[in-house]
C-alpha cells in the first residue's frame, strides 16, 4: 500500500465526505453562475425586454443548457471513475481503449459523406456506432481472457490508427469549412442546444 492510500484510509470516511460536500457546493455554486452570467454586459440581470423575456431566456435557455452540462460532465465523470477502475489505474482515459478516437472517426465519416444533413441524429448515432467498432476491434484483439497489458497495447494501437484515419477524412474534406465544422463538433459545446 502507497503512503499516500495509508494516509487517506488514516483519515476516515469523515475527510471523504468533507471533499463530496466541497465538490458538491462548487458544482451547485457553478450551476448558478451559469443561470446569471451571461453574454450581456449589464451583470445578474438581462437588461432587455423586460421580464417576461428575462423568465424565456432563463426557463428555455440557460436552465436546458445548464441542465444537460451537468448530465453530461457527471456521465463523463462516472465512465472516467469507471475505466480507472477498471484499468486499476488513477490516470486510465478513454484514448486508452480506442473509444474516444473511435468516436471521431465515425462522427467524421457521417460528416465526410453529408449523411449529417439528412438527420439530425446521424452524427451521434455514427459515433456511437465508430465507438462500438473500435472496442470491438478491441475485443477481437486482446482476446476474452486479455490481461489488462494487453488491453492498453491494443487500445493504444486502435487510438492511434483512428486518429490516423480521421486525418486523413480531414485532409481529404471537401471543403475547408466542412474540416472546420468536423473539428468544431469533435471539441464540443453547449451552444444551441
Amino acid at each position: 500500500m502507497s503512503a499516500t492510500a495509508a494516509a487517506d484510509l488514516a483519515r476516515g470516511p469523515r475527510h471523504r465526505i468533507g471533499l463530496v460536500a466541497v465538490l458538491a457546493v462548487l458544482v451547485v455554486g457553478a450551476a448558478a453562475a451559469s443561470l446569471i452570467v451571461g453574454r450581456s454586459s449589464s451583470g445578474p440581470t438581462f437588461g432587455f425586454g423586460g421580464p417576461a423575456l428575462e423568465s424565456i431566456v432563463l426557463l428555455e435557455i440557460r436552465l436546458p443548457r445548464t441542465l444537460l452540462a451537468l448530465l453530461v460532465g457527471g456521465t463523463l465523470g462516472l465512465c472516467g471513475a469507471a475505466l480507472q477502475g477498471l484499468l486499476r489505474n488513477p490516470l486510465a482515459e478513454p484514448g486508452l481503449l480506442g473509444a474516444s478516437s473511435g468516436a471521431a472517426f465515425g462522427a467524421v465519416v457521417v460528416f465526410y459523406f453529408g449523411l449529417a444533413a439528412s438527420d439530425s441524429l446521424a452524427l451521434p448515432l455514427g459515433a456511437v456506432a465508430g465507438s462500438l467498432v473500435a472496442l470491438g476491434v478491441l475485443y477481437a484483439l486482446a482476446g476474452r481472457r486479455g490481461n489488462y497489458l494487453t488491453i492498453v497495447l491494443a487500445g493504444i494501437a486502435i487510438n492511434a490508427f483512428a486518429a490516423a484515419l480521421t486525418s486523413l477524412a480531414l485532409n481529404f474534406a471537401p471543403s475547408p469549412y466542412a474540416a472546420l465544422e468536423i473539428l468544431f463538433w469533435m471539441l464540443g459545446s453547449l451552444a444551441d442546444r
